[in-house]
C-alpha cells in the first residue's frame, strides 16, 4: 500500500512541474487516495478511479486454502487490508475520486493454474464488469455511503467529462446518443457464476446478495438488455471520438500561461 501512494504522489508531482492533468486508475489505498486529495487541495487537476472490486474485497481471499480460490483474486493491484476501504468510499463520497470501473481482464482456470508452480505466471486479472453496477447500488447507495446522484456521476457522468465526450455521453439532452439504463432500485439477486454472461468459470462476488438492477439497457436508441435476454449483436459497436483540448485542459494551459507557475510546479525562477 505504501509503495501505491509513493508512485501516486511521484506521478503527480510530476503532472505538477509539466502543468498537466492527470487521471490516476485502479486506486486501491487510503494512502494513494490522500496523495489524490491533497493534490487537489493544492489546485492540480488530478482525477481517481476506484475498482468495484477494490471497494467490497480485501486481502483475506489470499489466504484461501485452495490455490485455484487464491488465484482467481491475483490482480494488479492486488486486494489490501480492508481498513482501506473506507477511505475509497470517502474518497468517492467526497469527490475526491471521481470514477469508478473494473478493469475486467478474465482467466479461467486452465489459464490461471499456468502459475501453480510459480507464482509470477499466473495471469494477472480478474472479471468483474457485468456485476459493476449493482455491487455499487447496494453497498453504495443502499448502505447510504453515496446518493443516487452521486452513483450516476461515479459510474457515468463523472468518465464522459473527464475524457471529453460529455454530452455526447453521460447525459440525457437532445443530440446525446441514447443510451440510457432503466433502474429497478428494488430488485435482488445472487451474483454467481452459475448465472452470469461474463465468457469465465468463477465470479469474485460469487454468492453476493445484491439489490439494485438493470432491467433494460438502451445503447445508440436500440434495446440491448431486458429482462435476462441479451440483444446486443456483435459488431455493432462504434469507435467514439475523443475531441483534443478537453475543458480542464484548455483552462489548465490557460493557467500556466497566464501565471507563469503551475500548481505543484517549480516557484518563478527555478527550473522549469
Amino acid at each position: 500500500p505504501a509503495v501505491e501512494g509513493e508512485a501516486a504522489q511521484r506521478v503527480i508531482a510530476i503532472a505538477g512541474l509539466l502543468g498537466a492533468p492527470v487521471y490516476i486508475v485502479h486506486v486501491s489505498t487510503e494512502d494513494a487516495t490522500a496523495a489524490i486529495a491533497a493534490a487537489r487541495a493544492r489546485g492540480q487537476r488530478v482525477y481517481g478511479e476506484v475498482l468495484a472490486q477494490h471497494l467490497v474485497i480485501d486481502d483475506s481471499v489470499y489466504a484461501d486454502p485452495d490455490w485455484l480460490g487464491a488465484a482467481r483474486h491475483v490482480m494488479s493491484p492486488p486486494f489490501r487490508p480492508k481498513h482501506h476501504q473506507k477511505a475509497l468510499w470517502a474518497g468517492l463520497a467526497s469527490g475526491q475520486l471521481q470514477t469508478t470501473a473494473t478493469d475486467h481482464c478474465c482467466f479461467c482456470a486452465p489459464q490461471k493454474l499456468q502459475g501453480r508452480d510459480d507464482f509470477t505466471r499466473i495471469p494477472n486479472g480478474t472479471p468483474g464488469i457485468e456485476d459493476r453496477m449493482s455491487v455499487l447500488w447496494h453497498h453504495g447507495v443502499r448502505t447510504g455511503r453515496l446518493t443516487p446522484q452521486e452513483f450516476v456521476a461515479v459510474t457515468s457522468a463523472n468518465t464522459a467529462r473527464i475524457f471529453n465526450i460529455y454530452p455526447r455521453k453521460g447525459a440525457i439532452v437532445p443530440g446525446a446518443d441514447a443510451d440510457l439504463v432503466l433502474w429497478d432500485d428494488a430488485a435482488s439477486r445472487t451474483i454467481s457464476a452459475g448465472t452470469h454472461h461474463q465468457n469465465v468459470d468463477y465470479n469474485v462476488f460469487e454468492g453476493m446478495q445484491v439489490t439494485g438492477l438493470a432491467r433494460h439497457t438502451i445503447s445508440g436508441g436500440r434495446l440491448v438488455w431486458t429482462d435476462g435476454d441479451l440483444r446486443a449483436v456483435r459488431g455493432a459497436g462504434r469507435y467514439v471520438e475523443r475531441p483534443c483540448f478537453a475543458p480542464d485542459l484548455t483552462a489548465q494551459l490557460r493557467l500556466n500561461r497566464t501565471s507563469g507557475d503551475h500548481p505543484a510546479g517549480p516557484k518563478s525562477g527555478g527550473p522549469k
